[in-house]
């Protein structure tokens, strides 16, 4: 068994659904101490510890760290930010120290969606991370393209290229231009060594190890044939392509229901609520559909957090759930997705579909039976 270990949601079930693509058994957990499918051939566990303080998810780490010693695998990867948001170096660090890697190496660029790192700088489509939407992240704003300093690195982090001879010991931050340079990494990394990235470099680790995993990839994709109806659509990403979705969606008269918003410390507003719902309750009657988010130019003039935010839209969406029957829950953004599923109690999923990358559509292990698509909130719908 793989055994994966990811920062949220939607890095998790990305990870899931490349393995789909190599026929492999896939179980993801939000849990741990849980019992695992027999069979499983990867094990993902969702840490959700990007969106928390480096304290509490050192704490939660080290919880799972501890379980994963208990169980019985032949592999693990750490599947972080492609874009390298969270408490990154720390997580390594201490992944490390507990399987006893010598050292790791981290390759989170991803040239498929032009996110690469050249001469120690990240670059998205060309353009200097810090120059681009990735600068106005709530809770990670990049402010400066140089990739030791948006890890807050110090100490034993090196950046090198695949030709270089890697130390013996510390962090190693791979360069990446080309979708080859990752398979260079993958082939050249010794067994001692924490492989550590995004699905680019996930991708390439099954690629590698194909023979020794006995994975194939798969002969084509099953279409799509849409989402079942009723469906709600969440979005719960500050991302501004998908903002800007939200408001070209509303203007075209689709199903938009912006969710009412109460500062902290107050109740929210029991009539204002009601009446959201019910609108929320005709659009599923009349469309079989609905989406639902905050208004971004109303969120922007108030003093809210973006943990707040998610806490908020989970404790409604939760609320809305206990009153309406849905066959589809299709959620942009991690953080958000994870904190809606906890509100449900939903701690395990099995992905079934890769509706485009990233995208990944998902059964649940509990009643009542609904389908959940998840989406990091950077990534394109393609063409869904």
């Amino acid at each position: 068994m793989i055994i994966v270990i990811a920062d949220d949601l939607t890095g998790a079930t990305e990870l899931g659904g490349v393995a789909l693509r190599y026929n492999l058994q896939v179980e993801i957990t939000n849990q741990i101490d849980v019992s695992i499918t027999s069979g499983t051939d990867l094990l993902v566990i969702n840490t959700d510890t990007r969106s928390m303080a480096i304290e509490q998810a050192m704490e939660r780490l080290d919880n799972v760290l501890r379980w994963i010693k208990t169980l019985s695998f032949t592999h693990i990867f750490k599947k972080v930010d492609s874009v390298l948001r969270g408490h990154i170096v720390a997580e390594l660090t201490a992944q490390m120290l507990a399987i006893g890697a010598k050292r790791a190496l981290l390759l989170p660029a991803n040239p498929r969606l032009g996110r690469t790192i050249r001469k120690g700088k990240y670059y998205v489509q060309d353009k200097p991370i810090h120059e681009t939407a990735f600068s106005c992240d709530p809770e990670f704003p990049v402010k400066n393209a140089n990739v030791l300093e948006m890890l807050g690195a110090q100490g034993d982090v090196q950046i090198k290229s695949w030709s270089d001879t890697l130390p013996a010991h510390g962090l190693v931050v791979g360069e990446i231009a080309t979708e080859q340079d990752i398979s260079k990494w993958v082939q050249i990394a010794p067994e001692d060594t924490l492989l550590a990235g995004g699905s680019s470099a996930f991708i390439a680790f099954l690629e590698h190890k194909a023979k020794a995993l006995r994975c194939e990839p798969l002969e084509g994709n099953k279409s799509f044939t849409g989402f079942r109806r009723p469906s709600l659509y969440i979005c719960g990403s500050n991302y501004e392509k998908s903002i800007q979705r939200i408001k070209a969606w509303r203007m075209v008269n689709e199903p938009v229901c912006y969710l009412p918003i109460s500062k902290p410390g107050e109740n929210m507003d029991e009539e204002e609520l009601y009446r959201w719902m019910e609108r929320v309750k005709a659009a599923l009657m009349h469309h079989q559909k609905a989406i639902i988010a905050f208004d971004n130019e109303l969120v922007s003039s108030m003093p809210l957090t973006p943990s707040f935010l998610r806490i908020s839209m989970a404790k409604m969406v939760d609320r809305l759930l206990n009153e309406v029957t849905i066959q589809e829950l299709i959620i942009e953004g991690g953080a958000t997705a994870g904190t809606i599923l906890a509100h449900r109690q939903i701690g395990q999923l099995k992905p079934v579909e890769e509706l485009a990358p990233g995208v990944i559509r998902c059964s649940i292990y509990k009643e009542p039976k609904i389908w959940i698509t998840l989406k990091p909130g950077s990534y394109n719908w393609y063409t869904l």
